[in-house]
C-alpha cells in the first residue's frame, strides 16, 4: 500500500491485555454490543499489534479508556505509562484515562490519575445507543458541570460520547465550560443516518461546531453500520471539517473495535481519499497538527 503522503497521529485507538486485567464487556462471550459481536478481538491488543496493524504509518498515538473493571483504572493508567515509556514515548503518546465522573470523589480520582505524566483527558460514556443507553445513569446536568468543572481546575480535556437524543442537555452543560477543550467522540454518534437523521445531526453539530473549544474526532464510523460504508463517511465527516474547520478536526482508528470490520490498511485508504478533498495545510491539521495540539503532544 502506498504510505500516507504526510505524518499521522492515531488520535483514537484503545489496548488491552486480557491476561493481565478484566474487561467486563469483553469477557462476555457471545454478547452483542452496539458496536457489534467482541468475540473476534478477544485476544491481547498490545503495543506491538497496534504497529503491526499500522505498519508504522502512525507516528504517535493517543489511548482513549476501554472499559476496564472500575476497580482497575488507575492500573490501566500505571500499564499505559509503561507502554509509553517502552515505544519511547509514541504508543501511547498520552492517554485519556477512565474516572466516574458521578462519582463523589471525582477530585480524588483525578488526582490518582495525574501521578502518571501520560494521563491528558478523561472519557466516561454517556451514550453508546439508544438501548444501551437504558442502562447506563440519566444524565445528570449538576453533577456533570461540577465534574467538568474540576477537569478545568485540573488542566484535563474531556473526550465526548453520546448520542443524538442527548446532544441539547449535553450542549447545555458543554456552553457553560468555555475554559474546558471537549473532543466529540466517533462523530457524535450518528446511528440514524436518514436524510432526517442527518438534518438533526447537521443542526446539532453547528451548535457545538461554535463552542471555539469543542473538537470532533473523525472516528468510530463503522460501528453504526456494523460495516463500513466509504460514502456514507465522507458524508459526514466532510461536513464535520466544514463546520469545525480542519483545526478543530482529527483522526482516529477505534482499533482494535473497528478490526471487527475492516483491517487497518483499509482505513488508511479511506483516510487518503478524505485528506485528497482538501488542501496541504488542511491535510497537516486534520492527520496530525490537530491531535498535537489537542492533547500536547
Amino acid at each position: 500500500m502506498k504510505r500516507m503522503p504526510i505524518p499521522l497521529i492515531d488520535a483514537h485507538h484503545h489496548l488491552w491485555d486480557i491476561e493481565k486485567n478484566h474487561y467486563p464487556w469483553l469477557a462476555a462471550k457471545g454478547e452483542m454490543r452496539f458496536f457489534g459481536q467482541p468475540d473476534p478481538i478477544r485476544v491481547n491488543y498490545l503495543p506491538a499489534d497496534f504497529i503491526e496493524d499500522h505498519l508504522k504509518q502512525v507516528e504517535r498515538s493517543v489511548h482513549i479508556q476501554v472499559g476496564i473493571e472500575p476497580s482497575a483504572r488507575v492500573h490501566e493508567t500505571k500499564w499505559l505509562q509503561q507502554c509509553h515509556n517502552q515505544s519511547n514515548g509514541r504508543y501511547p503518546a498520552k492517554a485519556v484515562v477512565d474516572i466516574d465522573m458521578l462519582a463523589t470523589d471525582v477530585e480524588q480520582q483525578i488526582i490518582a490519575q495525574k501521578q502518571y505524566s501520560i494521563t491528558q483527558g478523561v472519557r466516561h460514556i454517556i451514550g453508546k445507543s439508544t438501548e444501551e443507553n437504558k442502562q447506563l445513569p440519566d444524565f445528570d446536568r449538576d453533577k456533570w458541570l461540577a465534574s467538568l468543572q474540576l477537569l478545568v481546575k485540573h488542566q484535563l480535556s474531556f473526550d465526548l460520547q453520546c448520542t443524538s437524543e442527548q446532544y441539547q442537555q449535553i450542549y447545555t452543560v458543554i456552553r457553560q465550560v468555555p475554559e474546558l477543550k471537549v473532543a466529540i467522540c466517533h462523530l457524535a454518534s450518528p446511528w440514524e443516518q436518514t436524510e432526517s437523521g442527518f438534518a438533526h445531526w447537521q443542526q446539532y453539530m453547528a451548535k457545538f461546531a461554535a463552542l471555539p473549544n469543542v473538537y470532533m474526532k473523525i472516528s468510530g464510523f463503522a460501528m453504526f453500520n456494523h460495516g463500513f460504508i466509504e460514502p456514507m463517511f465522507i458524508k459526514y465527516a466532510s461536513q464535520a471539517i466544514e463546520l469545525f474547520g480542519a483545526q478543530r478536526c482529527m483522526l482516529g482508528s477505534n482499533f482494535p473495535v473497528d478490526k471487527l470490520y475492516m483491517s487497518y490498511q483499509q482505513l488508511l485508504m479511506v483516510w487518503q481519499n478524505l485528506l485528497s478533498i482538501y488542501d496541504q495545510e488542511q491535510q497537516q491539521h486534520l492527520a496530525y497538527n490537530t491531535a498535537q495540539s489537542f492533547y500536547q503532544l
